[in-house]
Formats: structure tokens, sequence, C-alpha cells
């Protein structure tokens, strides 16, 4: 019986990613005829532990510093008549297309494959890169690997069948940036090694390239890339088509932004590029020009962009043909790339005043696609700002109903004073469509300033995006806008206790630190902003949580009230030390609120320098006699008689703005006399 397929990986010391990657082979070696070979280059015996669980076929291998020798290993051993190999970090995320490549028998009319590898940038696994690696081959007897690092299958022969399983590959993201650097110094030491045996060999210098670019060296990079350039044979079109884009892209790394310019042009029109590199070095040119204000140069490019972008999408075997690692439709069209090409775009045609070019370019963004284009709505909306009123009458005009579109519609007609029964629909519609929590903001500040009902969409909105939206609202009111609000926080508690209490805690912040009030009025409204906070919660958490041994546990706000309520009430009980030693406690706890506190130690301290008497009726009616003699004695001119008599008088009570008042008639009176 013939063997269809056989795979094989390198396994080192990679413990915590090989049973993974084993464990998403288990369908090929399930569905279809298939052995398993695993080249054993470590030195971890648990490594080799997990891989006898899934074969017996462990090919021990003293590592040498040659990738190549390493596989060739793995492909002696071979019995299929293909060979499929990855790395022990890589797993796939579906192999049901390989199961029907060699099920189905449509293995035998191709002499080669690829799948797709795709590899993150960060660990949310929201950020990668994609590129088809040539990892499948009909085993023949010159089938062998080249190169000590970055080693490929030789010969690679057509016709060759590109499948769209991926694998997974974690193994360039920063966070792993000590082992990555051991990895790729030893990488440049294999390739600078090789490159002294051949040194026209093109593919190291783009490899040794790709080295010093994940290193952020832009010198290094630089360098080799023109070296490669320098070595690249005319039959070399796609390594050739690479280094063209990669000098580009490195110089608009390093921002040596009027060399990448000066570059991208010559390659345009002395060296007759393939259309998937013209294509990337128009994109590359717009976002050189965006930097360096070509506003004319970034409309050229860009409809030179978009023309030609339209005529590969009607030709999808250009993209096939000149794809090459990660020189890709898939780059092109991503929208990491793509997007900012089009705002690059926009932006110039703004500054130029050409509002059909905006119009066109703005027409071309995704705005169906929310998740591709809502880190924009920011920047849009400066735009709108900067450009008034044409950009807010050029977003209206786009066809699409979008969420961000539909809310620019509703801006507009306020502004235009529509009837209120048409604003009010679509203001209606908005609250129950609209899911961006940047939009939905835009919403609630609208709500909460026209006293409007949103209940539509505070049913939908939970408390954490409800805080983050209210504390949006509020940083950009002033004082007295913001007192405006208080009005429109009594029709929440009704319905939505816990929202009104959250807008209520930042009234109060906003009130306490930009209201400047005095210090009775100061007491009272510290109070009623803690007794809010603790009322917040109180809502949502037990009574246990507010004992002393549990607090610790509890928000940094919610800490900082209840210190805050306690030394109020020593402050009251005249505990003036122990108020103080709170105040500073809470302090620490929550810096935000570090003005308010500030002050009330002020006037803390100012009590403690000049403590009041304690008053009773009589000392009070002796103190209204003495006033009134006082003012007797300054009527009649007796300035030198008064001023003992107040000196007396004023320590006793230092607050009593009428004595303090008398004390500068006489001051005065003395000075002039």
């Amino acid at each position: 019986m013939k063997l269809p397929l056989t795979i094989s990986l390198l396994a080192s010391n990679r413990i915590t990613t090989l049973e993974r990657c084993l464990d998403s082979l288990k369908p090929l070696l399930l569905e279809i005829p298939a052995e398993l070979i695993v080249v054993f280059t470590g030195t971890d015996e648990r490594v080799r532990q997990v891989a006898k669980r899934y074969t017996d076929q462990i090919v021990p291998f003293t590592w040498c510093n040659d990738f190549s020798a390493a596989r060739n290993a793995g492909l002696k051993h071979a019995k299929g008549e293909w060979f499929l190999y990855l790395d022990d970090d890589e797993w796939f995320e579906d192999v049901r297309e390989i199961c029907d490549f060699f099920r189905s028998g449509e293995y035998l009319r191709y002499r080669s494959a690829s799948y797709v590898s795709r590899n993150y940038s960060d660990w949310n696994g929201t950020k990668y890169t994609e590129f088809a690696a040539y990892r499948m081959a009909r085993r023949t007897p010159d089938l062998h690997f080249e190169n000590p690092v970055h080693e490929e299958l030789h010969p690679c022969h057509a016709p060759c069948k590109e499948l769209h399983s991926y694998v997974h590959h974690y193994g360039y993201i920063k966070d792993t940036q000590k082992v990555d650097e051991k990895k790729r110094e030893r990488n440049i030491s294999l390739l600078l090694k090789d490159m002294e045996e051949r040194p026209e060999y093109t593919k190291n210098h783009v490899q040794l390239t790709q080295e010093y670019v994940s290193q952020g060296e832009w010198e290094k990079a630089e360098e080799a890339c023109r070296r490669g350039r320098s070595v690249c044979k005319d039959t070399e079109f796609l390594y050739e088509s690479w280094l063209q884009t990669y000098l580009i892209e490195i110089l608009y790394k390093k921002e040596d932004y009027a060399q990448a310019w000066k570059d991208a042009i010559s390659i345009l029109e002395n060296e007759k590029p393939n259309e998937l590199t013209r294509l990337i070095l128009y994109s590359l040119l717009v976002g050189i020009g965006t930097e360096t204000k070509k506003f004319e140069e970034i409309i050229e490019y860009g409809i030179a962009f978009e023309k030609l972008l339209e005529d590969m999408e009607k030709k999808p075997e250009l993209w096939l043909k000149q794809r090459f690692g990660t020189m890709s439709r898939d780059k092109v069209m991503t929208p990491e790339w793509l997007n900012p090409v089009r705002m690059g775009c926009i932006k110039a045609a703004l500054e130029l005043k050409k509002w059909e070019k905006a119009a066109y370019f703005l027409g071309l963004l995704p705005w169906e696609e929310e998740y591709r284009i809502q880190q924009y709505y920011p920047l849009l909306d400066q735009w709108k700002e900067t450009y008034a009123p044409h950009m807010a009458e050029l977003l209206v005009k786009q066809t699409s109903d979008s969420p961000y579109l539909l809310i620019q519609k509703l801006f507009l007609q306020e502004q235009s004073g529509q009837e209120e029964e048409a604003d009010l629909f679509l203001f209606r519609r908005c609250l129950k469509e609209i899911e961006n929590p940047y939009l939905q903001c835009q919403l609630v500040e609208k709500a909460l300033l026209e006293q409007k009902d949103f209940s539509v969409l505070l049913e939908r909105m939970d408390l954490d995006n409800w805080k983050e939206c209210v504390e949006k609202v509020m940083s950009v009111r002033s004082y007295e806008e913001a007192l405006k609000l208080w009005e429109a926080r009594k029709t929440l508690f009704h319905a939505y206790p816990l929202h009104g209490l959250w807008l209520e805690k930042l009234l109060w912040e906003k009130e306490l630190m930009m209201g400047f009030q005095m210090k009775d009025q100061l007491l009272l409204s510290a109070e009623e902003y803690a007794k809010c906070i603790q009322a917040f919660y109180a809502g949502q958490y037990q009574e246990a949580m507010f004992e002393e041994n549990c607090r610790s546990l509890l928000p940094a706000d919610c800490r900082m009230a209840l210190i805050v309520l306690e030394a109020l009430n020593n402050w009251r009980q005249g505990e003036l030390a122990k108020t103080v030693r709170l105040l500073r406690q809470g302090l620490r706890i929550y810096p935000r609120m570090t003005g308010v506190v500030r002050e009330l130690l002020r006037l803390l301290n100012m009590e403690a320098e000049h403590p009041a008497p304690v008053q009773n009726t009589e000392f009070g009616a002796l103190a209204v006699q003495m006033k009134t003699a006082l003012n007797a004695m300054i009527e009649s001119g007796q300035y030198r008689e008064a001023m003992p008599v107040l000196s007396q008088l004023l320590p006793l009570m230092p607050n009593d703005m009428e004595l303090l008042k008398m004390h500068q008639v006489l001051l005065k009176a003395l000075a002039d006399s």
C-alpha cells in the first residue's frame, strides 16, 4: 500500500507549543494514510515523551546550526509520496482542505503545494501577517532542503496547489524579545557565514534584510537590501520585486522621507516594476507624501493606486503570479495598509479644497465594515471642525447608512434647523442601531444636554461603557456647561439609579474641583460627593465588602469616599490630627482629587492655627455689645482708644468678617492721622 503523506517537524526544547502542534495534525493522521516523523534536536526528555504519544518515529539529531541538515534527516526517513513539514511552535487551525486534497486524489495532479503561515504581532490574536509557505512537495530522489537558515525545499516543481489551510505562529511577538534576540543572532551569524561562501545568492540578502528589519536596525537593513539589489539577477523577478518594495519601506520606517521618495520614483520610472510592486510603491508614496505634505502628489499617486487596484481585482491571476512572501493581495487589502492610504488622500484633497476628490476617496472607505473604519472616527470628527462646513456636507452625501454617517446626518439636520419631528425620528434610529462606544458617547452627550429620552440606548449599555462614556462627556464640559447636567441626573435616578449616581459623582467632582467653594459649602459638597460614591458601590456589593477587613478589595474611589466620610466626622468632633492623617491617606489612594484634598488640609491648618473659642450665649451677647461699642468709637473718631479693644476681641472671633473690616478701617484711620 502506498503512503500518500509524510509529515515531519523539528522538536527542540519548546515543550509549551509542541503538543498543540501535534494535536492539530491528528485529523491528517486519522483520515488519510500518513506517517509522522519528529526530528528531536533538543535535550529536554519531556519533549521526547510528548512526541512518543503521537509517533514512534523519533529521529535523534545533534544540533549543528544547520536547519537544512536537520530537515534532511527527517526527509531521509520519509516513505510518503508527498512530504509536508512545519515547526514545533506552529499549529494548524483546520486541516480539512489538506485532507480533501489527498482523500480526493487531487494531489496526483500536482507536484508541490503551499499552505498559509499566519504570523501574529500581538498576543490578542488580532494583528498578523500572512504569507504562502511552500512546505509541501511530491517526494522525488532529488528532493532536499537547502540553506542553513530559512531552509527551503528544492526543487519545487510546478504545478503548485495553493491551499488556504493555515498555521498559527506567535513566535515573532515582541514579548518574546530575549528568546528572539538569541534566535536572530544565531540566524544572522549563519547567514553571514553562508554569504561568505555564496555572496551572489540573493535569498541570503533577502533573509538578512528581514532579520535586521525584525530588530528595527534600519541602517543595517537598508545596507543589506541594497546589497541584495546589486546581486539580484534579471531572472529573479520575485526577489527583485521584494527588494524594490522593502527598500522603500525601510527608508520610510527610518523616516528618511527624502531618500525614500527619490528611490521610489526612480524604481517606478527606470526599473519597470510589476503591477503588485507598483501598487505597493504608490501606497508608500502616499504615506511619504502625507509626512512631507506633498498634497498634489498624494492625490496623483492615490488615483494611480486605486486605478491599478481596480485592474488587478479583475485579474486575480496577477495576484497569484506576483505574490512573494508577505507581498500579496492580503498585504495590500489589509485595513492597516489600505485605509491609511485612502485617509491620506482625503486629507490631501481637503487641504487643497478639492472637494470632489475628497468625496471620491471618502466613498472608497469601507463604511459598512465598522470594525475596519471605527478607529478613524475621531480623526474624521477633527476634520469636520478643521474643514467646516465642507467635510460635514461631504460625509452626509455618502450613500451608505453606516453608523458613523447616520449620526452625521442627525447632527447636520440639527444644525440646518429641520423639523423637530424629523430630528427626533433620526435620533431614535441612532439610539437603536448604533453599537460603537465612541458614537454612543456622542448620542449620550446630545441626550443629556437636550434633556432627551435615551432609555433605548441605556437598556443595552453596561455600566463600564456608561462610565467611560459619561467621563468623556464631562471631560469636554466647562464648569458652567456641567451645571446643565444636574437636571439630567434627576431623570436617570428613577429607572437607572446606578447610571444616575455615576453621573452625579462626576458632577460633584467638577463642582469640587472647579467651583472654588468656601469652607462650609466645600465641606458639605465633599460629604455629598463621598455619600454618592458610597451609594453607587452599595448598589453593587454586599454589605460585608464595606467591613474593615474587606475594604482593600473595593475600588480606589470607593475606599477614598469612606475615608473622607470618616475624616469629616472626626473634623466635626474636633479631632484635627486624625482628620489630617485620614485625608492624606485618601490622597494616596485616589490622587484624582488632589486639589480638593489639599484645600481641605489648608482649611484644617488654618483652624489649627486660629481655633475658634467655645462660644456660649453669654459670650455671644457680650460680643454684640463690644462690636456696638467699637462702631460708636470709630464713628466718633476715637481710633486710638478703639484699637486695644479690637485687638483683644479679634483673636477670640477670627472668622468674624465685621471685626476684620473694622480692623482695616482703624489701621487706615491711624495711618492718615
